[in-house]
């Protein structure tokens, strides 16, 4: 017993301790160092829900809650568990949104402000099996997708097309040799690009070539979440080769 104690101690101090980190996020959800400039915070604890091992929980700056996510860690990557929730900045339920093994799994409910369902949609192991939207009202509505990905105009296709027409390749580039940049760049509302990053670099003129390609890219259309358009970030790679 004398030695079991200690590791009962030493496992509260632990969870106790990781229970009270509070990270700061930005608007796209990206970590911060510190309070400044930050939109949300969340605060990761070990979960007490049967197989998850996470309880991540998102807060708007004032403290009002604004998701509730399950999740495991697998192969350093989390897998989202459980029944996950979100809410409105002004404290409504928005919407839950049931996961297993990483997949929506269940019905996703969503609601209106006034506490009027807005959307049900039925997924089994990711897949959308039917789905119906109502609008303020409790009118139906023709149905749509809740997420809609950010695209570029005219689709992938289009995307290759335009980087093939309009990439300059640095005369310094050999033969048969390829050289990769990867970027992260934000797509606002109205599908104009921005904060551009490079998440994966190469030598200078490779980078420059890349930032200055996506700052004459036009308009995206932006992603939407339940109808809306909304502000998200885009991972983009870039490939150099003759």
């Amino acid at each position: 017993m004398k030695n079991f104690y200690p590791g009962l101690i030493f496992m509260f101090i632990s969870i106790s301790a990781f229970s009270q980190d509070t990270i700061y996020l930005d608007k796209n959800y990206s970590d911060l160092d510190s309070k400044e400039n930050a939109k949300y915070y969340k605060i990761i604890t070990p979960a007490s829900e049967k197989d998850t091992e996470f309880l991540r929980i998102t807060y708007f700056i004032d403290g009002q809650k604004k998701a509730e996510q399950y999740y495991n860690i697998k192969n350093d990557k989390p897998v989202f568990e459980g029944l996950h929730k979100h809410w409105y900045e002004t404290g409504e339920l928005f919407y839950q949104l049931p996961y297993k093994n990483g997949k929506k799994h269940g019905e996703l409910l969503a609601y209106w402000k006034n506490g009027g369902k807005r959307r049900r949609d039925t997924f089994k192991r990711d897949q959308l099996k039917e789905g119906k939207v109502w609008n303020e009202k409790g009118e139906e509505t023709p149905y749509f997708e809740h997420h809609i990905p950010a695209s570029f105009p005219g689709g992938r296709e289009e995307l290759y097309a335009f980087l093939k027409k309009n990439i300059n390749i640095p005369q310094e580039q050999k033969q048969g040799v390829s050289v990769r940049v990867v970027l992260r760049f934000t797509i606002n509302p109205e599908g104009d690009l921005s904060e551009i990053q490079i998440v994966e670099g190469a030598p200078h003129r490779y980078n420059a070539e890349s930032v200055r390609v996506l700052s004459k890219m036009p308009r995206w259309t932006p992603t939407k979440r339940f109808g809306d358009p909304i502000a998200t970030r885009y991972t983009l790679p870039i490939i150099f080769q003759k």
